[in-house]
């Protein structure tokens, strides 16, 4: 509805209401309340100011969404640190009005007992209402008694959305008429629902004005018979319910940048449903396209002489199917283009998708093009609409080559296609990914040894000078733990790696940003970091390493996580960037040689053994 509150998140699920969620005791006894708080005085003020609207259904829309935020109609996301994420029960919204005898309650409680479709809850919303003596206009009485009388539909010949609208015979009021939009960007879903109180044919005609203004046919909008209407936009209820619903965007909103009427409007026009006849088919029109599979579409496209001619017909084949199966996810049909898709799937969705290859997405470009002819021929979309989507082609196809050969995109399509081949069953991709992360790429993964680190000096060269005392302080520190420590003296040799694994790290970090050493801070604490950065790197320090971190932490003195004293170590060594993980440094000269025999012994698993779900990388 024009101006409904927006209620939650995309991507929220909402369920159709239950006896459970809506019922209220009928004998329940009714109690004096105290006046209302300054919260109260605030929602009593917005009916007052609903009440003498000029227009007649404001307060009906102000109440529909204020039952849609209840927990009879909402179903919040599992985000407990949103503040706006607060479902209020049904039963208190209930008694907050029956509790405050005022006339914008009473008219309030009129308005909740048509909408809410537990019969018991409303019994009792009308046994207080007949104790009640305000007087209520007769257009919010009348919403009882509204009954549901035409309805027709105008679709977009690209399919990005469905306008149902329904005449209604309000008493009271007269004519008014709900245009219920359906969107089909994200999926599709009831997006906006506007309440206006004109006419049916009167909006009916406005709208024929408007197809004829923009060349279009005023017969495109047609009368449906009212079990139609219904299904309609209760098949798109059910799809935005589904689990598997696209998300759509926490700024979801219309073309004019307006917060969407949905699910706001959700109470009012599920009552409107309930009083129209069952049984109709949706007139969607999605659901008149025909029923085609992505293989189907990629096969008839390549057969059809919209196909493009390339060097590579596999790579065609390729291209055509990711686009297929990008329309069928992110549209819903995989012939399913409009200038609205293309810009979701070349700037969000294709350069970053890691269920094509590179080869593919590099050739998007010189197939799509022909794909969306071949699509609007088979569809019988209009030549003007086919022009127009290939524009939005056009406009958009420079975001996606930039995005194409970006490095982030293109780290997360790798990502992206070992994570999809792990969870259909193969986790070894992902699992030598991860090794050659670890040790800083897949060729270092190839030629690793597991020979023991050198005994090497502290070596300062490119050091500026300025620091190199600090350097040589914390080295000492640390050379001196190893070398004394009764807690690693087990370790024997593997000091002497560790050692020299802690003075590269050091040093490294020295040259790479010295500032951090020009600030005044303990040498002990840096020392204390600079083992603990090294010793979780080679799983010597931890809960199954040779070493406690209290333990560690308390043989320097520090209170607090050793952890806190690398951060600014390990920051510095990797060129300022935050939240390095030292089980994950990447380079392998920092690894001693046990460290690197059990990585080599987790690569030749993966790469001989059997390939099984749950691998380790550990």
């Amino acid at each position: 509805m024009g101006g409904m509150a927006r209620r939650g998140k995309s991507g929220r699920k909402h369920r159709t209401p239950n006896r459970s969620a809506t019922r209220g005791r009928a004998d329940r006894p009714v109690h004096g309340v105290e006046p209302p708080d300054e919260q109260g005085t605030e929602l009593i003020a917005s009916l007052r100011a609903a009440l003498r609207s000029e227009d007649p259904t404001a307060l009906t829309s102000l109440v529909s969404s204020l039952l849609s935020v209840t927990d009879a109609w909402s179903v919040l996301a599992d985000d407990p640190s949103d503040p706006d994420d607060v479902t209020v029960p049904l039963d208190a919204l209930v008694d907050s009005f029956v509790g405050t005898t005022y006339a914008e309650t009473t008219a309030a409680l009129h308005v909740v007992a048509a909408l809410v479709p537990d019969e018991l809850v409303a019994a009792r919303i009308r046994h207080v209402l007949s104790g009640r003596r305000h007087p209520v206009p007769e257009s919010v009485r009348g919403v009882r008694d509204l009954t549901v009388e035409h309805a027709a539909r105008l679709g977009d010949e690209l399919g990005d959305g469905d306008n149902v609208i329904l005449g209604l015979a309000w008493p009271g009021i007269g004519g008014v008429t709900t245009v219920t939009y359906v969107d089909e960007a994200f999926g599709t879903r009831v997006k906006d629902v506007f309440l206006v109180p004109e006419p049916f044919a009167e909006i009916c005609a406005r709208y024929r004005e408007l197809l004829a203004e923009n060349g279009r046919r005023p017969d495109e909008l047609t009368e449906i018979p009212l079990a139609d209407a219904r299904a309609s936009i209760e098949t798109a209820i059910a799809l935005a319910d589904a689990d598997d619903a696209p998300e759509v965007p926490d700024d979801w909103s219309d073309p004019d940048g307006d917060p969407v009427g949905w699910p706001g409007a959700r109470p009012f026009v599920e009552m409107l449903l309930r009083r129209m006849p069952s049984g109709g088919a949706s007139t969607l029109t999605s659901d008149a396209w025909p029923e085609v599979s992505t293989e189907e579409a990629v096969a008839g496209f390549l057969a059809s002489p919209h196909a493009p001619h390339l060097d590579d017909d596999h790579v065609l084949a390729q291209a055509a199917a990711v686009l297929a199966a990008d329309a069928a996810e992110g549209a819903g049909h995989p012939l399913r283009w409009s200038p609205v898709q293309v810009e979701l799937a070349l700037s969000q969705r294709l350069p970053w998708t890691g269920s094509a290859t590179d080869e593919a997405l590099e050739v998007v470009g010189a197939v799509i093009r022909p794909f969306i002819r071949y699509a609007h021929e088979l569809l019988g979309v209009p030549v003007e609409a086919t022009d127009e989507t290939l524009t939005a082609v056009d406009e958009w196809m420079p975001s996606f080559d930039m995005l194409l050969h970006a490095a982030a995109a293109s780290r997360w399509r790798e990502v992206g296609a070992l994570v999809d081949a792990f969870e259909h069953g193969d986790p070894v991709p992902l699992m030598l990914h991860t090794l050659a992360e670890q040790v800083g790429g897949q060729e270092v993964l190839d030629a690793l040894t597991a020979d023991p680190l050198p005994d090497e000096p502290l070596v300062l060269n490119g050091v500026p000078a300025d620091v190199q005392d600090a350097v040589v302080q914390i080295a000492e520190l640390a050379d001196g733990w190893l070398d004394t420590s009764p807690r690693v003296a087990h370790l024997g040799a593997v000091r002497r790696e560790w050692r020299t694994a802690a003075r590269r790290l050091l040093a490294d970090a020295a040259r790479t940003d010295p500032a951090w050493l020009r600030h005044r801070a303990s040498a002990s604490a840096r020392a204390c970091g600079l083992l603990w950065a090294t010793g979780v790197a080679n799983r010597l320090v931890g809960p199954s390493g040779a070493v406690l971190v209290r333990d560690l932490g308390a043989d320097f003195d520090v209170s607090g996580s050793p952890s806190a004293k690398a951060e600014t170590l390990l920051r510095a060594w990797a060129g300022g960037r935050w939240g390095v993980d030292p089980t994950d440094l990447g380079d392998a000269g920092l690894l001693i040689g046990y460290r690197r025999a059990e990585i080599i012994a987790l690569r030749d698993t993966y790469r001989t053994g059997p390939r099984q779900q749950g691998a380790s990388t550990d």
